[in-house]
């Protein structure tokens, strides 16, 4: 039984637009991680950097997809892609914070290795992504944002004795 109304359909434009943002992004999360260095300090392949990273972007694809399936496939008639639909999207704010959202990852990720530590980058990510979303406050960020990235360096160092940039 279909659940969705039969008539109205005010995201059909939206999610179009968010799934072929979002398989451009998951297109290029996957080549990156393919780019990765396979055999790391002596480890097997499936122990390498870009595993985990590639599996999330084949994830995110997969959503992508079916989002941008999804929309297209509901009832409503063609949807002319204007400019003007193009800027309002591109104006909305919940668009916006996306697109914050997706900047704040690729800077992250393009500042991996880069000769930084991963306790600064990590962290640093964590503290300016909360704040930007304003999520508590600075104290509780800073404190949440440090013991997660000491929790994630422990982990990843000592427990799974995978290597941290």
């Amino acid at each position: 039984m279909n659940r969705e109304p039969q008539m109205g359909y005010p995201f059909r434009k939206q999610d179009i637009y968010a799934g072929v943002i979002l398989i451009v992004v998951a297109l290029f999360v996957i080549v990156e991680s393919w780019r990765m260095p396979r055999e790391f300090l002596g480890f097997p392949a499936y122990a390498g950097p870009g595993l985990v990273t590639g599996l999330l972007g084949l994830g995110l694809l997969g959503m992508a997809v079916t989002l941008l399936v999804r929309a297209c496939r509901r009832p409503g008639g063609r949807i002319p892609v204007s400019r003007v639909d193009l800027r309002n999207y591109l104006t909305n704010p919940q668009t916006k914070r996306l697109g914050l959202v997706l900047l704040l990852c690729v800077a992250y990720l393009l500042s991996l290795g880069r000769g930084i530590p991963y306790y600064v980058t990590t962290g640093a990510y964590l503290f300016v992504t909360m704040a930007m979303f304003r999520a508590a406050s600075w104290w509780v960020i800073a404190l949440v944002s440090g013991l997660a990235t000491t929790g994630l360096a422990v982990v990843f160092n000592k427990i799974f004795l995978v290597p941290l940039p």
